[in-house]
């Protein structure tokens, strides 16, 4: 799994390479301080997904992000940023990012959030989708509507597979991380929804029209 991450704070771009690293035990990290940078090294050779910063040189918004996702190819373009706001991750997801990594996630959460993005889904924290009167058709894109919260792609298959009845330890292999994990996105799905329990998040899955996933088991 070739890798490229790039962040202008050495401490934080240690740290993600580390996570990576401890991951995905094939991984070959390139990294890089700027846009330029990382444009320099997929021009020498392709990667299979690219990380940026935010905030760092050459970026500009979505102007940087633009420019990394059309030499990118087929590789999904993660976004990290420690001043993560509503419009910054629409706008990202927007531009064609497949994820947006906040960096206040935890080692767990960062490395579900990437190892998601490597599975083919886009990663965006639960706290950023659109609700209610905010919503749009491009905001909600690739999401689906559950009352009046949008989920995820990601956050909808762990719903199918609660509607299939699968336990956290089949979740948490299908995902490729920790059961602690999935309890954490549990707790946070349940917390959309509105409800106290798995249970009453399958019957407000169900009511929504979810359908369970197909090859788990009660």
């Amino acid at each position: 799994m070739r890798f490229i991450i790039a962040d202008d704070h050495p401490l934080y771009l240690e740290a993600a390479q580390g996570q990576v690293t401890r991951r995905f035990a094939d991984a070959e990290v390139r990294v890089a301080t700027s846009v330029d940078g990382v444009l320099d090294l997929l021009s020498r050779a392709a990667a299979d997904i690219v990380m940026l910063d935010y905030s760092m040189p050459g970026m500009m918004g979505t102007e940087g992000l633009l420019r990394v996702i059309a030499l990118a190819g087929e590789a999904p373009v993660v976004v990290m940023s420690g001043i993560a706001n509503r419009q910054n991750v629409l706008d990202c997801i927007a531009a064609g990012a497949k994820g947006y990594i906040p960096k206040t996630l935890e080692g767990p959460m960062f490395v579900a959030a990437v190892t998601l993005v490597v599975g083919g889904a886009t990663y965006v924290p639960s706290e950023f989708a659109m609700t209610g009167a905010d919503a749009s058709p491009s905001a909600s894109a690739g999401a689906t509507a559950i009352g009046d919260a949008f989920f995820s792609t990601q956050e909808l298959s762990m719903l199918r597979m609660l509607v299939a009845g699968a336990s956290n330890k089949e979740m948490a292999r299908s995902f490729s991380v920790q059961e602690v994990t999935i309890k954490y996105h549990l707790s946070r799905l349940y917390r959309r929804l509105q409800v106290s329990n798995r249970a009453q998040a399958v019957a407000a899955a169900v009511n929504a029209g979810v359908t369970a996933a197909s090859g788990s088991s009660n």
